[in-house]
């Protein structure tokens, strides 16, 4: 019995850990108008099609960010495909540095899985006076 636990922990370990592409992973950009836009690549390394869901979350933390649109926000994906996805960050003050993250997961887990793996994209909007 323990060897069989083992095995499928060996099994577990050999598997590729598959999650939603999302990139660059860090993007800074500078700007002197009160927004910002991002371009951003989604990609599902999974065979079959699948529902992503992209959201904006502070910097260090879990809080949304209002001042962030998202086109789109949702996405459906065929399998190894990719698509780009546009950000925009919203009502920069002159000389105002805004950090934020945006992260994808998919919109609904596999039945079984406990985890809904996300991957997420720093960015940074500067303003210059």
């Amino acid at each position: 019995m323990r060897s069989l636990g083992l095995g499928c922990l060996i099994a577990l370990i050999a598997t590729p850990a598959l999650a939603v592409g999302l990139g660059p992973l860090t993007v800074q950009g500078i700007i002197d108008g009160p927004r910002e836009g991002f371009s951003l690549d989604l990609y599902n390394p999974y065979p079959e099609a699948v529902a992503f869901v992209m959201y904006p979350i502070g910097i260090d933390d879990e809080t949304a960010q209002d001042r962030v649109s998202i086109m789109p926000s949702e996405a459906q994906l065929g399998g190894g495909r990719s698509r780009r996805i546009l950000v925009v960050a919203n009502d920069l003050a002159i000389g105002e540095s805004y950090r934020f993250r945006v992260c994808a997961q998919r919109r609904t887990p596999p039945e079984g899985v406990t985890i809904n793996a996300r991957v997420c994209s720093k960015l940074t909007a500067r303003r210059v006076g």
